[in-house]
């Protein structure tokens, strides 16, 4: 009998540079993970995939519910955004003939919207970031929505909701600086996220959860006078051994309450006051945090989780 395989719907949109850290690391670090957990390991893209007569093909490949665990992590950054609905009906059609997903559908658009999932969680153990959801487009001046952010909030943090890795990220020292803000994002249509600024940020520590469990926990320190904290931008990682105890409530209550058996909690630590900043269902562990043994061994744990449930799905079925 086959190996059951782990497969990645991920658009095929990266640049050369970005390509060759995926083909040349990334991908090879998940592949070998899944080695580890006894899995196979591949990456289509959603225009690969076909359906047809109740079944899914991949290529020349017959794909099978039993086999095949399809992970898929809802993407809304701009190079993706033309694949948003690709990826969206190809994973909930592929739903229908009896796969399934580790990210359920509506988790991952719940935690691409740093406002939805901020708001989701208000009763968190540890607090949320206050947070106004502003819509930026051709009106964004004349709606005067802007009004909403409270005077005592400035300087504030500005992000747009729904991409990652730091992008767009911006401080706005007055509500001028904001309304010119508003004007940029307006020429993407993209809606974003206004925040207080903390003072003092220390670190975002990603803490990573297997059912529930945390199995990993990482300092990500930003470079002097940074904006963000991303290692990809700069910054510098730190394991962490230790993390208030809250922490642990926090990601017990969200595994369970988003039904995922793999999650990514990152964290502001402000001084000496931590925040919620945002979930991860897809959250990277790579090189850029920590040595290959740690990736292997978190990212074959997340795998392995993925498997025990997938026996679970096929038993109740």
């Amino acid at each position: 009998m086959r190996r059951r395989r782990i497969l990645y719907v991920f658009p095929d949109r990266s640049s050369q540079l970005l390509r060759a850290y995926e083909e040349g690391e990334f991908w090879p670090d998940y592949a070998a993970a899944a080695d580890r957990a006894g899995l196979d390991f591949a990456v289509a893209a959603p225009d690969h995939v076909a359906l047809a007569h109740g079944a899914a093909y991949w290529r020349d490949e017959e794909l099978s519910p039993e086999r095949d665990i399809v992970v898929y992590g809802v993407r809304t950054n701009p190079t993706h955004e033309v694949d948003l609905w690709a990826g969206l009906s190809l994973v909930r059609s592929l739903r229908t003939l009896g796969f399934w997903l580790p990210i359920p559908l509506d988790t991952g658009i719940l935690l691409n919207d740093k406002y939805a999932t901020l708001n989701a969680f208000r009763d968190s153990p540890v607090p949320v970031v206050p947070t106004v959801r502003l819509a930026a487009d051709r009106d964004a001046h004349r709606l005067r929505h802007a009004d909403l952010v409270p005077d005592d909030w400035y300087p504030v943090f500005v992000k747009p909701l729904s991409w990652s890795g730091g992008q767009g990220c911006v401080a706005c020292p007055d509500r001028e600086t904001l309304e010119a803000v508003l004007g940029l994002a307006a020429g993407s249509r993209t809606g974003v996220a206004v925040q207080p600024r903390l003072a003092d940020v220390r670190c975002d520590t990603r803490v990573v959860a297997v059912e529930g469990e945390v199995v990993a926990m990482f300092d990500r320190i930003p470079r002097q006078g940074a904006h963000v904290a991303n290692v990809s931008r700069g910054a510098r990682y730190a394991v962490r051994t230790e993390i208030d105890p809250r922490v642990h409530e926090l990601v017990k209550l969200a595994s369970d309450r988003l039904g995922v058996a793999y999650l990514c909690v990152d964290l502001l630590q402000a001084g000496d006051r931590l925040w919620l900043s945002e979930f991860e269902a897809d959250g990277a562990v790579s090189r850029l945090l920590a040595p290959p043994e740690v990736v292997h061994r978190v990212v074959a744990a997340r795998f392995t989780a993925y498997e025990r449930r997938l026996e679970a799905f096929l038993a109740d079925r």
